[in-house]
């Protein structure tokens, strides 16, 4: 009785297992090269999901192990930037390919990525000869870039593409005549915004919802100060209860009103801010915003120039400048684009 052999996978039945790599990259190959340029078009699988990245088609066709470094790269690439992986998943499976049709005619694995390196230092080279400069009322140009940059995306359309102009043309490093900060997130579409987004509300909705030409304050809290010491204190009666209370009003006062001989318009508190406080800030006419976490807090000092300090140091020197604070409903944008 002849002898057969049963395989488990195709590695184990060609006699070269490395030309798998070129059968698997074949197969990405054909699978996304639909997909790409300014008119690719998207795939669909037989449930009827919409497959519209390298990805996308990676994750559901059939790939063999030969195809895990691909994979590999266009995940990470990915997880990185979100894009691009349509571009790379091509571009790879081509350079395996083509290594293959260059073994078989006589060259060496070294000499192949030799040669891929020297090609990539030349590709560069020339790409920077093609840089230009385009001027900023070249409208048609900006557009036709970012046609060209969001091909092959969901988000290939003429809405988004004007917006992203805008951002290219308006946005810049703030600097303290246009800094503008939104303390709440909200809205619907689209907008680019000039300065910083905050998901924060005031302390309270009688404080001013929109002031123009802020001073600002960055404080680690606005809070009675305890003292450095453990005390214990029996209070034994209301009256003594009463005495203690007017104790921390009056530090409270005396703190408010430095923020308003030092000209602040709105206070940002890494920690909370008594609600005593609160209200003698509303009746200033200054708007206060409490458990500012550490990363926002940073966003703020690199933003308006404030300095994050104690409220019993705080000096001219630490406060913040930002042209337009808005936390009211309405931020005033015009056409997608926010502006102070």
């Amino acid at each position: 009785m002849p002898l057969f052999n049963l395989y488990k996978e195709d590695l184990q039945r060609v006699k070269k297992p490395t030309d798998l790599w070129s059968k698997e990259a074949n197969t990405i190959d054909h699978s996304v090269s639909t997909l790409f340029g300014p008119y690719g078009m998207y795939k669909m699988t037989e449930s009827g999901e919409i497959l519209i990245s390298g990805k996308d088609v990676l994750d559901n066709i059939d790939l063999g192990p030969m195809a895990e470094p691909i994979i590999k790269s266009v995940n990470a690439q990915y997880e990185e930037h979100r894009d691009g992986t349509t571009s790379l998943a091509l571009l790879l499976s081509r350079l395996i390919e083509n290594t293959h049709d260059l073994k078989t005619s006589g060259l060496n694995i070294p000499v192949i990525l030799s040669g891929y390196k020297r090609a990539m230092e030349i590709a560069i080279e020339e790409t920077k000869k093609l840089v230009k400069k385009i001027d900023k009322n070249d409208f048609q140009a900006l557009e036709e870039i970012i046609k060209h940059s969001l091909a092959g995306t969901i988000a290939d359309k003429e809405n988004i593409i004007q917006t992203i102009r805008d951002a290219i043309l308006f946005l810049k490093e703030p600097s303290e005549d246009d800094v503008t900060v939104f303390a709440e997130e909200g809205g619907e579409g689209t907008e680019v915004i000039l300065g910083v987004k905050l998901d924060y509300n005031r302390v309270r909705d009688d404080m001013p919802d929109k002031l123009e030409n802020v001073n600002i304050a960055l404080v680690d809290k606005l809070t009675p100060r305890k003292t450095s010491f453990d005390i214990k204190m029996h209070i034994t009666s209301a009256e003594r209860y009463s005495v203690i209370s007017k104790m921390e009003e009056e530090q409270l006062r005396r703190e408010v009103d430095k923020l308003v001989k030092l000209g602040v318009k709105a206070v940002f508190a890494k920690g909370e801010i008594d609600p005593r406080a609160a209200e003698m800030l509303a009746r200033a006419g200054i708007a206060g915003f409490e458990k500012v976490n550490e990363r926002d807090m940073k966003s703020l000092v690199k933003t308006t120039g404030a300095r994050i300090v104690s409220i019993s140091t705080l000096s001219k020197d630490d406060l913040g400048y930002a042209g337009t604070l808005d936390d009211s409903d309405e931020e005033g944008c015009v056409g997608g684009v926010c502006r102070t």
